[in-house]
């Protein structure tokens, strides 16, 4: 069986080049360098296709001079693959480690070098076309994914990150390597960068003395960067600042000021998740001032309010089965099979209807066997 993902193999070394026929060489762009290409997939977002065949293979020499001549696969392959051509017998090393027993066999890949099909076997013109096509259809997202990236990517030009980084986190969550989510993932690692510099100048502040100007940096940094692993260091420290007997009465109702602020304006955006854990901790940590005492009103008003409280459970079931998907995803990738299903499972039955579970169904049926169609070998 192939190996279920080749992002490990970066470190194999130059690829050799299988020698094919002129006419090949000369229309599909053949890469001769597997570390270069997959790093040329990876800043692209192109998915890949690995052609293993040997010199004296018969039907190898048949794919070249057929399939890969004719114009459509010619035309698609450039445009929107990276095409990789390996001798198995001058690189043993990744045929091995890939499992490749048969030639040709041609190996599609995601961006990240996750399999996405291995095809044993000749393929003619039309048959491989069709194979590349249902590659592409794995990789392509669905609408709203698309139009929530642009809305993303409209908002971080405003820096209104908060709603950038909801947008985003929905369009990685359900694990998958489309493009667009590898990008949404690296928008997100950018975002966390920027709020961990700020909380460095933030501890920076604290180290000084100037606590005052501190704070005012971490509340901005839990402001603008919720969920983030920054955004809840930073409310860390200020939760620390504020139970010090020497931050006194002031810097205690200011912090507890700032709170009230972001979960008037969660609750005002309809944001009732991130409204409901200000006012937790308002009523935990300063339940004796106005601002804990407000804030339990405002969290009982959603309580009572059916609708808010379903759009609230609604949110967070989402990104619970988000996480189930990762979870799931990285067994999978450490070979963990039992417990990727069993956590496939567990979505599509907590979640019913959804797009998590819809997601999880296709895993499922890619890991019973419903592979794409593929020929024995020549």
């Amino acid at each position: 069986m192939i190996g279920r993902h080749i992002s490990w193999l970066l470190a194999l070394g130059h690829v050799a080049l299988l020698t094919a026929p002129l006419a090949a060489q000369e229309t599909i762009k053949w890469r001769p360098d597997y570390n270069a290409a997959r790093k040329e997939a990876q800043d692209k977002g192109l998915p890949l296709v690995l052609d293993f065949g040997t010199q004296s293979c018969f039907w190898c020499r048949k794919l070249d001079e057929t399939t890969f001549r004719d114009p459509k696969v010619i035309g698609v392959m450039n445009e929107r693959f990276v095409a990789i051509k390996i001798d198995a017998e001058r690189d043993p090393a990744l045929t091995s480690s890939l499992r490749i027993t048969a030639f040709p066999t041609l190996v599609l890949a995601a961006p990240d070098g996750k399999i996405l099909a291995a095809i044993e076997g000749y393929q003619d013109a039309a048959r491989f076309y069709e194979s590349l096509h249902r590659a592409l259809a794995v990789l392509s997202p669905p609408e709203w994914m698309e139009r929530d990236y642009k809305l993303a990517l409209q908002w971080l030009q405003k820096e209104e990150y908060g709603q950038a980084i909801n947008a985003l986190r929905n369009i990685v969550a359900d694990g998958k390597v489309r493009p667009l989510q590898i990008n949404a993932q690296r928008l997100l690692d950018d975002l966390e960068r920027k709020a961990a510099l700020q909380l460095a100048k933030a501890k920076e502040l604290q180290d000084k003395g100037q606590s005052e100007e501190a704070n005012k940096q971490l509340a901005e940094i839990v402001r603008n960067f919720p969920g983030l692993k920054a955004s809840h260091a930073a409310a860390e420290h200020l939760a620390k600042g504020a139970r010090r007997p020497e931050a006194g009465n002031e810097l205690r109702t200011r912090r507890a000021g700032e709170l009230l602020t972001q979960a008037r304006d969660f609750f005002k955006n309809r944001e009732f998740i991130l409204c409901l854990d200000r006012c937790e901790v308002l009523a935990a940590s300063y339940g004796d001032l106005i601002e804990g005492q407000e804030a339990a009103r405002i969290a009982s008003e959603v309580r009572a309010n059916t609708e808010w409280l379903q759009n609230a459970a609604d949110t967070l079931a989402d990104r619970l089965g988000g996480l189930y998907l990762a979870l799931a995803d990285a067994h999978l990738r450490r070979g963990n099979h039992q417990q990727g299903e069993f956590y496939l499972q567990r979505v599509v039955q907590a979640f019913p209807g959804s797009r998590q579970a819809e997601a999880a169904q296709i895993r499922l049926s890619q890991l019973q066997g419903h592979s794409p169609d593929t020929r024995p070998s020549r």
